[in-house]
């Protein structure tokens, strides 16, 4: 009888711990999951809202100027930029120059990319790379309406990230491409981030 209990008891216990490793392996699969929906939106998650400088209140940012012969990408940029603000800051952001104090205007100076590793796409004589490095290279700054005075300027600012390409460098940049668009989110986040670091005391 005793020895009977004893491994009664040893089943007990061992029922009791496989009980404690399943929560604790459900609770990390939901903590992964978790984190993994936070990253495919596209978005870094930040920890708190930002300020922007010399106390704006309102801020339009208008389609920015391109400069580059890349069709249509001055558009998905500032339209990120203008997402990104919307959910970094509490302040009311818009695409127009009107009925705000405050509006970001750039300009796209340089869109370039280079192959960092190569791959097996062949069309003709030319392979393809399989990543690139794509460097968007921009004037932009911000300016106060009432004074036109300008609060916050980058002359050359510079975004740099690898990007994998499955085809030519080319149709990275068509319209559809959602590379394109990780990549206008990706330099969303570093512009605003850049701009909202700038204006803490």
């Amino acid at each position: 009888m005793h020895i009977h209990s004893g491994v009664r008891q040893i089943k007990i216990f061992d029922t009791k711990r496989h009980a404690l490793k399943l929560r604790f392996l459900k609770r990390i699969a939901f903590f992964l999951t978790a984190v993994y929906l936070c990253s495919a939106c596209g978005y870094r998650v930040h920890s708190s809202v930002g300020t922007l400088p010399m106390g704006v209140q309102s801020l339009g940012v208008p389609t920015f100027q391109n400069l580059t012969n890349q069709y249509k990408i001055e558009q998905l940029i500032s339209r990120s930029v203008l997402k990104e603000f919307s959910l970094r800051t509490r302040i009311p952001v818009n695409s127009s120059n009107s009925g705000v104090d405050s509006v970001l205007l750039g300009e796209i100076r340089n869109v370039n990319a280079v192959p960092v590793t190569f791959g097996t796409t062949t069309v003709g004589s030319q392979t393809f790379g399989a990543a690139y490095l794509i460097t968007i290279q921009l004037n932009v700054k911000m300016i106060r309406l009432k004074d036109s005075a300008t609060i916050w300027q980058a002359e050359d600012f510079v975004f740099r990230d690898r990007y994998a390409l499955n085809t030519s460098v080319q149709e990275f940049f068509s319209e559809e491409n959602p590379t394109l668009e990780r990549m206008a989110r990706d330099f969303a986040s570093s512009l605003v981030s850049t701009i909202l670091d700038g204006a803490k005391p």
